[in-house]
């Protein structure tokens, strides 16, 4: 079940449960950043992923901060003139994980726009638990359009 928050910014990405990993938008400006989270529970993700020692795993942070980023080039309004979109992941440079991530913890990520070139999008994340860097990337997404 979707919140109205997630109503809201589900109009820009394709993804959904179980792969959909935001649960709120907290703030944003327009080409230029955006904070998102996501609390994670003891679901699926868990259960199989190293049973006795249960580590959210790195690429899904990863893939949250993306998800992030796929929501601020459609809050941006970027030059994508067809609705019907899909962002692919084209360059992954400089991923760093700093610290595990456990069930039941808060994941905050924060993404920044660095530049464009047509349409590819290119965009620095840190995600954060507790006030503590887990994980900063750097990664261009990719703007398919009439797929």
């Amino acid at each position: 079940m979707c919140s109205l928050k997630e109503i809201h910014f589900l109009e820009f990405i394709p993804h959904r449960y179980p792969f959909l990993f935001i649960d709120k938008v907290i703030s944003f400006k327009k080409k230029f950043y955006l904070k998102s989270k996501i609390t994670l529970n003891s679901n699926k993700f868990f259960s199989g992923h190293f049973p006795n020692y249960p580590v959210f795993p790195g690429v899904y942070i990863l893939e949250a901060m993306m998800q992030s980023a796929g929501i601020l080039i459609g809050k941006s309004n970027f030059n994508v003139l067809s609705k019907k979109k899909i962002y692919y992941v084209t360059f992954i440079k400089s991923a760093k994980f700093k610290k595990n991530v456990f069930p039941n913890e808060t994941i905050y990520i924060k993404i920044f726009f660095l530049n464009n070139f047509n349409n590819f999008i290119k965009f620095k994340g840190y995600a954060f638990v507790k006030n503590l860097l887990v994980c900063e990337a750097i990664f261009t997404l990719y703007i398919k359009s009439d797929f």
